[in-house]
């Protein structure tokens, strides 16, 4: 269940970003996917990732010591 939830948000953020494009006429459904968008937004989230790791290894702990 944790998984479908986890794909439903992925897919979710990325037909926000613009990736994925969800079309409907006549009765169809026509779901198209930008590979270079989505490897682009992938690109910036694992970036934003990296740096929120950075922060948090850098920040002091409770008593005021970096954490190790």
């Amino acid at each position: 269940m944790r998984t479908l939830m986890l794909l439903g948000l992925i897919v979710g953020g990325l037909v926000v970003a613009g990736a994925i494009h969800i079309t409907q006429s006549n009765g169809n459904i026509e779901i198209s996917v930008d590979k270079a968008k989505v490897e682009a937004v992938t690109g910036q989230v694992i970036r934003e990732g990296q740096t929120l790791i950075r922060n948090a290894q850098n920040a002091p702990a409770a008593d005021g010591q970096p954490v190790r």
